[in-house]
């Protein structure tokens, strides 16, 4: 029977594959060619929308640096008051003779007036003018306004800069301690980007881009937009910048692209701005990389086919790469005038229509497999439905289910061989169930000892012999579960106690009365044992207390009260200075969620070597 099921269902499939398969290639073609249409238009659109999504970071940045523009002459050109008259306050001398802004305006600082500034650098080069008054007043108000709007400005930009004609510069960029890194011989003026901001490079005074440069100082390749800033007078003041990182550029490009598809972005002339995979060590020497230098040729040749679509005046027309097959639609970023391809594999939009024809195969395989279901629900009745009732109860009986409820559904009664095949599986459940019953016997006695016997060594191997305490490996667990466990409303305190003269009292009196005094001091750390406050011997004369939850804004008060009672409790100590046992305690806190054990143990082993150098018998916190 089952062998006839096979032969039946399998010459039906066969002729209605060949059926649907016929049917499907008539259409094949159409299908082909109107969904590569959809296809390219598909990549058309998608390069339109690329190229304003890019755009759009620059309006930005034409709109960031304008209103910068405006609110730093409308405070240059407030003379009711004196911002230089701060400049000696934030800028400190170097050794290499360069003027640098403070180290605590990049790592956080809180203002006279209340705001908080981070993130900021500046820098002043040896070779510049004298530090006269005009110039202080500009640096100092670059200062107050980088560090107030270069956090509102971060997205797509990296940072927010001001440059000086006196070769200078102030800048905001997070991680980047730009100003503080800065050699010492860098020229600020003689930038060639700054130099096209001065007004016999820019007559218009206009925004100035450059090309996809390598900066040295923060090791990023990146592209800038700076605008000159001038005076009602005409004086070219300073120049404000903002950098993109080529990270962010191709990121930008990343989540916009289309699958199987590559973006390549270009400057007018050629330069490569993003989309070439990593850049060399040469290339980071020359600053720029032109797509004749680089060793990708096919960059190259789509900035010819670049030169050519935008010589015709071409909008977002598709173009088809001759060497490689793969269609390019082009785009124009406006500002820095970049050219964005957008490239399409061909095999891409031949997957596309190959999918669309795919389409119609399935609905063909769909109405086939509606043929192969009726066939198959009649086959079923006679082979499959007895097979699977005896399969499910195999699998009720392996579950564990009760003999009789799993074999329930079985045909026992049927006069063939799947019934005389349930009967024997009727059988053998039953003795399998036997066995079973004698085996989960003796293993629930072996494993209720075997537990039993676990739990004995485990508290044996956590306790220490001589005091009862928990020992040092209990110690070392519990803190590291506490670690990875935090309570960060209330932090984590360690307090470490060491015996004091604890050598000389056995050298005096012996290590058997040793031992007693350590049990006595035992006792009294036993004492405070509660849910929040945990003790432990660390080994030899010192003991651990470990505060959780409310008890560590208490744990200094807590250690007083413990070396009171030791004292009160008057070991005798004949090598003491104070002539009775005593104890000092060394606590540290924390309340970061990151903090390790080892770091956590030698703070609190510091404050307990602060406490022996202070003379004993006193705890010391940090």
């Amino acid at each position: 029977m089952r062998l006839l099921a096979q032969q039946v269902l399998g010459r039906v499939a066969l002729w209605s594959t060949l059926a649907v398969v016929g049917g499907t290639a008539l259409g094949y073609a159409y299908a082909w060619q109107l969904s590569r249409d959809r296809a390219l238009d598909q990549l058309r659109r998608h390069a339109e929308l690329q190229g304003l999504q890019q755009e759009q970071a620059f309006r930005d940045a034409r709109g960031h640096l304008d209103v910068f523009g405006a609110e730093f002459l409308r405070r240059y050109e407030d003379t009711g008051t004196d911002p230089g008259a701060r400049f000696d306050a934030i800028f400190l001398p170097n050794a290499d003779q360069s003027i640098r802004l403070r180290p605590e305006y990049f790592r956080g600082h809180r203002k006279p007036d209340g705001r908080y500034v981070i993130h900021t650098t500046g820098f002043i080069s040896p070779t510049r003018p004298a530090l006269d008054a005009d110039l202080r007043r500009r640096l100092v108000i670059a200062t107050d306004l980088v560090a107030e709007l270069g956090p509102a400005w971060r997205e797509p930009f990296a940072n927010l800069y001001v440059s000086f004609p006196e070769n200078a510069s102030v800048i905001y960029w997070p991680g980047r301690p730009w100003g503080l890194d800065a050699d010492p011989g860098l020229d600020v003026a003689g930038d060639p980007l700054f130099q096209a901001t001065l007004p016999a490079n820019n007559p218009a005074r206009d925004l100035v881009w450059s090309d996809l440069y390598f900066d040295t100082t923060a090791r990023q390749w990146a592209v800038t937009v700076q605008l000159p800033i001038d005076d009602s007078a005409g004086r070219h003041l300073a120049s404000a910048s903002q950098d993109i990182l080529l990270e962010e550029i191709m990121e930008r490009l990343g989540r916009s692209r289309l699958a199987g598809s590559r973006t390549l972005l270009l400057s007018a002339d050629g330069h490569l701005i993003a989309g070439v995979g990593s850049f060399a060590e040469n290339d980071k020497a020359r600053g720029k990389v032109h797509v004749d230098d680089a060793d990708d040729p096919f960059a190259a040749r789509i900035h010819r086919l670049a030169e050519e679509h935008f010589e015709q005046g071409h909008s977002a027309h598709i173009m088809r790469e001759e060497q490689s097959g793969a269609y390019i639609v082009f785009s124009r970023v406006d500002g820095p005038d970049w050219r964005l391809a957008t490239i399409y594999p061909a095999d891409q939009v031949g997957g596309a229509a190959s999918r669309g024809a795919a389409i119609m195969l399935a609905l063909g395989l769909a109405l086939q497999l509606i043929l192969l279901l009726v066939v198959g629900t009649v086959l079923s009745r006679r082979v499959s439905q007895p097979v699977r009732r005896l399969r499910d109860a195999a699998d009720r009986f392996a579950r564990g289910d009760q003999i009789e409820a799993a074999v329930a559904d079985l045909p026992l009664g049927e006069e063939n061989e799947i019934g005389s095949l349930s009967r024997s599986f009727h059988e053998l459940a039953r003795q399998v169930e036997q066995r079973q019953v004698e085996l989960e016997g003796t293993v629930e006695d072996r494993t209720r000892e075997l537990a039993t016997a676990n739990r004995r060594l485990e508290q044996l191997t956590r306790t220490d012999s001589l005091t009862d305490l928990p020992n040092r490996r209990a110690f070392d667990e519990d803190l590291a579960q506490l670690l990875a466990h935090p309570e960060p409303l209330s932090g984590l305190a360690l307090g470490m106690l060491d015996v004091d003269y604890f050598k000389p009292y056995n050298d005096s009196l012996g290590h058997e009365a040793g031992d007693q005094a350590l049990r006595k001091v035992a006792d009294v750390l036993a004492g405070q044992i509660r849910r929040d406050v945990r003790c432990y011997r660390y080994g030899g004369e010192e003991f651990a207390l470990v505060f959780t939850s409310i008890a560590v804004p208490h744990a200094e008060r807590i250690l007083r009260r413990i070396l009171e009672d030791i004292v009160a409790a008057a070991i005798e100590h004949p090598a003491s200075p104070l002539g009775v046992v005593t104890v000092s305690a060394g606590l540290a806190k924390s309340y970061d969620p990151d903090v390790d054990a080892a770091s956590l143990v030698r703070a609190a082993d510091r404050q307990l070597y602060a406490a022996k150098a202070s003379g004993r018998n006193r705890v010391a916190a940090g």
